[in-house]
């Protein structure tokens, strides 16, 4: 080799390199730079159902005009929310919809109106198709009198020989083994019927199916009150007719309220038994809903309301977890879990009403909104859809806002309780903050929450 050649061509190389820059630390050896990395914009997220749940009594006098619904129409659609669960059967077992069943509603306790239009539901979907608003209607399925003080008012007080026999029963704690009547228990403003009785699951069914008949262009019916009552001092379904279901459902003769809870309101030998009998019928008053919801309109969604915290409802008969999910405790059968109906449901909308929001607030407690809200799948195991629920009335501006963005983020959709709370709090702008944060990542510091 001509080291003499050698040695020149690599100093012409380097001299050469060196020339190409301006940089005189360039360094001939150096990886050459990555690529810059192309500015992607993230996706937003997906847009989600945002409901406001309008209460038929809180809002009878402000809803009597097509310029209230109007009004309260376009306040919905300009902050943010694209969905309304509307009450169109109140407890009082009244209807706000053209009804071959039951009464129109233009009283509703002391309270008369006098409408501008002829058809309540109609007149919400009329409008709310033109603002492109999904309509959820709501009914108190259980729920027939408004028992308010001196006032027994509805449906079952309209036609009490025929209804009366039929309301829900609780034992009376300062007489045990006495049972008293809801329609005479003066802590219970709602009259409810027992869904055990086959004339009011013929009631409840020919309601769904009037109204999905009727309506075609309803998102879906959302039902509230699917259960049995509750009350501190016994629990109601010690009628005839559930003691006599109860006798039927496990073959078994007919219990006594005091076998199922005692003298001294503890659990009686008869009490797992009893709470597998209330829940499975409830099951199968809501299967016989879907059923019928179904065969008319297979795409009307199939909603219910209940309290989040899962753990309390086996004492009103509201299992709304999955029939997967075998939950433990003296309380609970081996084969309580067959009583779950999440998977009759299109949606469960979950009440996280705590007036804590953050976990870290108090970790000693399951009542936030962020445990709620985190915690649901546990029970429902992707059965169904699930959106997160707050009270408006429970909750300041800041903690509005935290509420809507978690029940966004961590559920399928949102719904907040309800419109005049929304209306007398002034947390309209705080509602649509929340639903910002979810839907426009970025313009918030969320890090500041945690």
């Amino acid at each position: 080799m001509n080291i003499k050649k050698y040695f020149l061509g690599f100093a012409v190389a380097v001299v050469s390199l060196s020339a190409c820059s301006d940089d005189d630390s360039f360094d001939p050896y150096a990886q050459a730079p990555e690529p810059p990395v192309p500015n992607v914009v993230p996706e937003p997220p997906t847009i989600k159902p945002k409901a406001m749940w309008i209460d038929a009594h809180a809002n009878f006098s402000r809803l009597s005009t097509k310029a209230g619904i109007d009004a309260e129409l376009k306040k919905i659609k300009d902050y943010g929310m694209n969905m309304i669960y509307l009450d169109v059967k109140p407890g009082n077992g009244y209807a706000l919809y053209k009804s071959d069943i039951l009464p129109y509603c233009n009283t509703f306790g002391t309270e008369t109106v006098t409408r501008d239009y002829d058809d309540y539901l109609g007149y919400f979907l009329e409008k709310c198709e033109e603002l492109e608003i999904d309509v959820v209607a709501s009914i108190v399925a259980t729920g027939f009198g408004h028992h308010s003080g001196d006032v027994k008012q509805g449906y079952v007080y309209d036609h009490w020989d025929q209804w009366g026999n039929k309301c829900q029963v609780r034992s009376d704690s300062s007489e045990p083994g006495k049972t008293v009547s809801i329609a005479d228990d003066p802590d219970q403003p709602i009259v409810m019927l027992t869904p055990r009785s086959p004339e009011v699951q013929s009631l409840v069914l020919n309601i769904v199916d009037e109204l999905v008949t009727r309506y075609p262009k309803l998102k879906g019916i959302s039902l509230d009150y699917l259960r049995y009552c509750n009350n501190d001092g016994g629990w109601y379904g010690m009628g005839d007719i559930d003691l006599n279901g109860y006798a039927e459902y496990w073959s078994e003769s007919k219990p006594k309220p005091l076998e199922i809870v005692t003298e001294t309101g503890g659990i009686g030998p008869k009490y797992a038994k009893w709470i597998e009998y209330r829940s499975a019928t409830v099951r199968s008053l809501l299967s016989g809903i879907r059923s019928t919801v179904k065969m008319i309109n297979p795409d009307c969604e199939i909603h219910l309301w209940a309290s989040a915290q899962w753990s309390s409802r086996y004492a009103i008969g509201q299992n709304w977890a999955s029939n997967k999910y075998k939950p433990t405790g003296g309380q609970y059968t081996d084969t309580y879990n067959q009583t779950g109906f999440a998977d009759l449901l299109d949606v469960f909308v979950t009440g996280a009403y705590a007036e804590k929001v953050w976990k870290s607030e108090d970790p000693s407690t399951e009542w936030t909104v962020e445990n709620f809200v985190t915690t649901w799948n546990k029970y429902i195991m992707d059965d169904c859809k699930c959106y997160g629920s707050i009270a408006a009335y429970a909750l300041d501006e800041q903690k509005n806002s935290d509420a809507t963005y978690l029940c966004l983020r961590n559920t399928d959709g949102y719904m907040t309780f309800e419109l005049s709370h929304v209306n007398s709090r002034n947390l309209w702008n705080s509602t649509q903050e929340g639903i910002n944060r979810y839907e426009n990542p970025g313009s918030y510091e969320e890090e500041e929450l945690y």
